[in-house]
């Protein structure tokens, strides 16, 4: 598989596993039983983004029923995050399209990124700094080794 088509496939499991449209019966207006069920997302080196998302972002990694050497899965509470060792470069990635974890602390998380030395950024992109929303919530952005942007806000 070329890297556009990887790429196109990428974005069509993640909007299909999304599920982010409820779509009606129009036969008796009523709503579709559907929930979010995983995220999956494309990386480079699978072993550096299992850590990642172990080590730093502190997720629960759960089995995956594969064992080829390709995956690795972990539990986001309502739904999982599969990582998938299928990207073939890292590239730069648009901020808007991102992942959101609530943190409890945020100093703590903070401690945590600075002790792996990883960069965070509030909002319009200054370093090492927070950004505080109109309704008092921290929040911050990392990007994991893919690139990929991750706000972590304390909306606990």
């Amino acid at each position: 598989m070329n890297s556009t088509t990887m790429k196109t496939f990428t974005i069509l499991i993640i909007f299909l596993s999304i599920n982010i449209m409820t779509a009606m019966d129009q036969s008796s207006d009523q709503e579709l039983r559907i929930k979010i069920d995983h995220v999956a997302i494309s990386v480079t080196d699978l072993q550096e983004s299992e850590a990642f998302y172990r080590d730093v972002m502190g997720l629960r990694q759960i089995e995956e029923p594969f064992g080829v050497g390709r995956h690795a899965w972990f539990d986001l509470g309502a739904a999982e995050l599969h990582v998938i060792k299928a990207a073939e470069e890292r590239r730069e990635r648009d901020r808007s399209n991102h992942l959101c974890f609530s943190v409890e602390d945020m100093d703590e998380f903070i401690d945590k990124l600075t002790a792996h030395d990883i960069t965070y950024y509030d909002a319009g992109g200054n370093a090492g700094e927070i950004n505080i929303r109109p309704d008092g919530i921290q929040q911050i952005y990392v990007t994991d080794p893919d690139g990929y942007w991750i706000e972590i806000n304390d909306n606990f």
